[in-house]
């Protein structure tokens, strides 16, 4: 049964002044995030790890799986939070979800942060590369191919436990659902020249998501945008370098408070 206005499912970190709503990737929840948690400024920001509808703390929601519907649940979230304004995180699938909430809400977004983001134009792969991103949501192997290609060829254990995190963590209905939204949607004319604060965040050893990529996207619409690139990275740099990524991302917000 599809939930017209559910609760999604948090976590609460901290305490601090500043608000920030972290979403996660199309292939595993909000505890891709726990291994940035012990180095947190929590006096500074109040940060609140969402599960989207499927995932997680919110596996039993069902929905649309729409790039609307991941943002109208998302600023019903803040309001509980009792936040006026606030800074998105997203990271990969929901790159796109910060620039939905940048053009639909952007007197409450204070600045967003796109993580090895997907963008408002969708990721146009080919048929080919669909198949084997869709193969990857029953087929065990196809996953830990596809972890093994956007992550820099880490060890067998890594793709293991992404897997083991994805199967255990993730509503099979939500998975295909997900996937054509991400590679379908396409909004990009309605951000172009939005001048919310973005920070695109990527790994030098990303592939497809890279350098060129951003620059054909976010670089290319935004009025108000920096790129960073944290070297001997993937694809998840809060799992692959926590300190180093938390240094950006705190960076960035304290650059944006206020």
């Amino acid at each position: 049964m599809t939930v017209s206005n559910p609760e999604l499912g948090y976590g609460l970190h901290g305490h601090g002044p500043e608000g920030v709503l972290v979403l996660h990737d199309w292939m595993g929840d909000s505890s891709n995030y726990d291994p940035i948690l012990p180095y947190l400024d929590r006096d500074r920001f109040a940060y609140a790890f969402a599960d989207l509808r499927g995932y997680g703390r919110s596996r039993d929601i069902a929905g649309a799986y729409t790039v609307g519907e991941i943002a109208g649940d998302c600023l019903a979230l803040a309001d509980r939070l009792g936040w006026t304004r606030f800074h998105v995180v997203g990271h990969s699938m929901t790159g796109m979800v910060t620039e939905r909430l940048a053009v639909d809400a952007p007197h409450r977004v204070k600045s967003a942060i796109a993580v090895c983001p997907v963008s408002a134009a969708g990721n146009r792969i080919d048929a080919a590369a669909r198949q084997f991103f869709a193969s990857a949501t029953s087929d065990d192997d196809a996953f830990k191919r596809l972890i093994a290609l956007v992550s820099g060829g880490l060890s067998e254990g890594w793709a293991a436990h992404k897997l083991g995190q994805n199967r255990d963590r993730t509503a099979p209905g939500c998975r295909l659902a997900y996937l054509a939204m991400l590679t379908q949607t396409d909004f990009a004319a309605e951000v172009d020249g939005n001048a919310t604060p973005f920070l695109v965040l990527i790994g030098d050893r990303d592939p497809g998501l890279d350098e060129a990529a951003m620059k054909r996207t976010f670089l290319a619409w935004h009025s108000n945008v920096e790129l960073r690139t944290l070297t001997a990275c993937g694809h998840y740099p809060m799992q692959e370098c926590p300190p180093r990524f938390v240094s950006a991302v705190e960076e960035w917000l304290s650059r944006h408070a206020g």
